[in-house]
């Protein structure tokens, strides 16, 4: 039998310009399949943006697959849906599997309606058991109905197996990177890049967050020896650059410490990106250090607002505050570490004020790379139903936008156009107003050279944004 899984080309547009990496969900999915089973490649579409459809159906008529599985979050969705669309006009009888986020949060309602007939099987939550449940069940003519985390549909209605239990982490494999049909690309700021996990899950109680459809309220760790074996891989196959895509790598200070101690010790000559909290420093203040030594150039804050009333509508505010973030970003860049803050505007109370006290904040903090999204109302998330009661959602239907650039809620005070309009503007000022591009200038000077000319070419709005906001120093 063989499978093709399929890697989707639509990325967020801040992230876009930065790097481009590889899926890991759909390696991993590769790799945790049993042995002469199936043979199985990965097409990482986001390689082929321009020219997804026609690359994907070459794959197709050379590969010739009996199954072809996708996986969206819930801004992909359309887009995985016409690749879908193009696999079953290729072949009635190919078999096709969705899977990831919106999959996961969404799949009876797409089961229910016409989108099933291009859909054969939704996989919800966590994919390893019951992708390679599946397999076996499609290879050998098994009962579906054992298939755990299985949406399908059954003499007219649809059909929800129950979720197998969580792997324990001695149980995944690591990633089959020689599943991948392209090999070379993928980068972070220009360097050769991959992506690993060191862990699954998060304890915390985000209202916004969707990652606990995935994996429950849960926080599972792997151990050192299979992290280290997971990094000499992804070097072998020519990788300088990590992205270690953990939900909240320093919810367990210590053992992130430990680790980092060990990466040193192995003299792997790796850098590293990751995803961290504000508070997981402050509880650790030698570990923004240890990260340092071990490699580490690049962080993701979670920093989401200066208004401590902002946290704790997002039920943030026993994790963090702007005084804490404040002495964890100084702590990043003493050694030296280039910070990514990440920033939420449009909570009901958001206006003119408060959007402009956010871009001080980021340039009082010295945040090298910003972030200003909007509140996205996720589907099945607590933030969704509040704002769905206080009729703050202005899109709650077309999922293309949910991908915390589009504008998809009002305030109190603003409409979701000038929510948008206002943040545009204070995100084309943010890079040369705070003098952060001169910085990476000098730390990346090659790539963001390339860049700025390119953003000049494709992107002319963002600089007239600039030069106006900036000269009048006004919206």
């Amino acid at each position: 039998m063989k499978v093709l899984l399929v890697g989707n080309p639509r990325t967020v547009m801040g992230f876009n310009r930065l790097t481009k990496l590889p899926s890991l969900n759909l390696a991993s999915l590769a790799s945790n399949v049993e042995e002469d089973l199936a043979e199985i490649k990965v097409a990482d579409l986001v390689l082929k943006q321009r020219n997804s459809a026609g690359f994907l159906q070459q794959i197709i008529e050379d590969f010739k697959p009996d199954v072809v599985g996708f996986t969206a979050m819930s801004f992909q969705y359309q887009t995985a849906l016409k690749l879908i669309k193009l696999t079953k006009t290729h072949s009635e009888n190919i078999i096709t599997i969705l899977g990831g986020y919106h999959a996961t949060a969404d799949g009876e309602t797409i089961l229910e309606g016409p989108d099933h007939r291009f859909i054969d099987y939704i996989i919800d939550g966590e994919g390893e058991v019951s992708f390679n449940a599946l397999l076996k069940v499609l290879k050998n003519k098994g009962s579906i109905s054992e298939v755990p985390g299985l949406l399908y549909r059954q003499s007219g209605r649809v059909i929800k197996n129950p979720r197998a239990e969580l792997l324990p982490p001695d149980k995944i494999r690591i990633p089959d990177r020689g599943s991948r049909l392209i090999q070379k690309g993928f980068h972070i700021l220009g360097q050769p890049a991959d992506v690993i996990e060191t862990s699954r899950g998060c304890v915390y109680d985000c209202n916004f967050c969707s990652i606990r459809h995935m994996y429950g309220k849960s926080f599972r760790k792997f151990s050192t020896e299979r992290i280290l074996v997971d990094l000499e891989d992804a070097k072998r196959f020519g990788a300088k650059s990590i992205f270690i895509t953990d939900d909240n790598i320093t919810l367990d200070g210590r053992r992130l410490q430990k680790l980092c101690d060990e990466i040193e010790q192995a003299r792997l000559n790796l850098t590293f990106a990751v995803q961290a909290s504000v508070r997981g420093f402050k509880k650790n203040p030698d570990l923004a250090e240890a990260m340092a030594k071990a490699g580490t150039k690049i962080v993701f804050l979670g920093i989401e607002n200066a208004s401590d009333s902002a946290l704790e509508f997002m039920h943030k505010r026993n994790q963090l505050s702007s005084a804490d973030t404040l002495d964890v970003v100084k702590q990043l860049k003493k050694f030296g570490i280039i910070v990514v803050g990440g920033f939420i505007f449009g909570y009901p109370d958001d206006n003119e004020k408060t959007l402009l006290e956010n871009f001080q904040y980021a340039k009082k903090l010295g945040i090298d790379i910003q972030l200003f999204n909007i509140l996205t109302p996720h589907l099945k998330t607590e933030l969704r139903e509040d704002l769905l009661k206080q009729g703050m959602i202005t899109n709650p239907h077309d999922y293309t936008k949910y991908n915390h650039y589009a504008s998809n809620v009002r305030t109190h005070h603003l409409s979701s156009e000038e929510l948008y309009r206002l943040r545009n503007k204070l995100d084309a000022r943010f890079p040369v107003e705070s003098g952060a591009i001169f910085r990476l200038m000098r730390a990346y000077p090659s790539y963001f050279g390339r860049l700025i000319l390119k953003m000049v070419v494709d992107e002319p709005r963002n600089w007239i944004n600039f030069t106006t906001g900036f000269i009048t120093k006004r919206f």
